[in-house]
């Protein structure tokens, strides 16, 4: 080892000493006068084939031996090691050189995101082009703040989102079709896309049992803090609406899913005040939960036998004229009005895109 003061010395291994090692390389960072301080970049893989599948990169800190010449090389008193990307992290920051105070994010000039910022910088952005880059990489919040200073940025970030949007509805659409498609799935894939239930709803309540006896499918949330409780059921129910003497009436399904509904809000009403309270101070959470509504969402008239779609809405419009706080529709009225919501976004979008001045 050079201890020049100046120098610095790299080694690199003659023999791998444990299992898997294909080599390793070492640095001599600081020979001082209690504490010796070296790096070393293993690399570990398959032998025979020396393909590498892990690298490790690992500080250490050694101490002067208590009776003998040197450095107590066997005993660090500090280690400290990373691996694989965490390694080229490491060299990144290391080589990075930022002057201005602030928080900064590194994009690896390969990536859709730079892609997407160069097309931003040089002014030549085709929309089309942009709105495909967004919904490749899947991550539309990590962009949004990279191309939202331009008008063409915002512009092509929503139409990315309106695409997702629709794409949903039109997955949810078919998924309903399915004679065995069940709530499970429905709930599954709807998620935490609260935006299909209407535009007074910002987002789904972070606790899905908000009483104690009760487990909610989906509890909206409003933006003055009031909650909507969705319940799912099946999609294929053949005796969603049925012939009952002269008329038609809706199936016993129906009925007991309102009456679920109904105890979902007659317990919230109970315990309303007290869980509000709860949640504000023990969890920092403010629910309105006072005279709380509900929408059932149950069947589908492509399932309904010997009734058209006309008789089967009528039907459960007449059910919902003498209820109160529930309502019940089918989950074509629920994708039907979401669709239209989005189509008329989507030309509000277009006009404003249109006669919007040019930068």
């Amino acid at each position: 080892m050079d201890s020049s003061g100046d120098g610095f010395t790299i080694w690199v291994a003659g023999e791998n000493k444990g299992p898997g090692q294909l080599g390793a390389t070492g640095a001599v960072l600081k020979q001082g006068p209690q504490v010796c301080k070296t790096v070393t970049l293993s690399t570990f893989g398959e032998g025979a084939t020396q393909e590498v599948r892990r690298r490790e990169l690992c500080f250490r800190t050694f101490p002067r031996h208590p009776t003998q010449p040197g450095y107590d090389f066997a005993n660090p008193l500090r280690r400290w090691s990373c691996e694989n990307d965490e390694i080229t992290r490491l060299a990144t920051f290391l080589e990075a050189e930022v002057s201005e105070k602030g928080r900064f994010r590194l994009v690896d000039t390969t990536s859709p995101t730079a892609t997407l910022l160069a097309m931003l910088e040089c002014g030549e952005i085709d929309t089309a082009q942009l709105v495909a880059a967004l919904q490749r990489t899947g991550d539309l919040d990590q962009l949004a703040g990279a191309v939202a200073a331009t008008n063409a940025g915002v512009s092509a970030v929503h139409e990315a989102t309106l695409a997702r949007r629709r794409q949903l509805v039109s997955d949810l659409q078919e998924l309903v079709r399915q004679p065995t498609t069940t709530e499970t799935d429905l709930q599954r894939k709807i998620g935490d896309a609260y935006w299909l239930f209407g535009g007074r709803y910002v987002g789904v309540a972070a606790k899905r049992n908000l009483a104690p006896l009760d487990q909610h499918d989906i509890p909206l949330l409003s933006a003055d803090g009031a909650l909507h409780i969705v319940e799912l059921k099946g999609p294929a129910i053949p005796k969603l609406v049925h012939p009952w003497r002269k008329h038609h009436i809706v199936g016993t399904n129906v009925h007991q899913a309102t009456s679920q509904a109904m105890n979902y809000l007659r317990g919230l009403d109970e315990t309303g005040a007290t869980l509000t309270t709860t949640y504000l101070y023990e969890q920092g959470i403010s629910y309105d939960l006072r005279r709380v509504f509900a929408t059932v969402v149950i069947g589908h008239p492509d399932h309904v036998e010997g009734i058209d779609e006309r008789a089967v809405n009528q039907t459960i419009r007449s059910y919902n004229a003498h209820l109160s706080r529930v309502e019940v529709i089918t989950y074509k009225d629920l994708f039907d009005a979401a669709e239209r919501a989005l189509t008329f976004e989507e030309a509000e979008h277009n006009n404003k895109t249109v006669n919007r001045p040019a930068a």
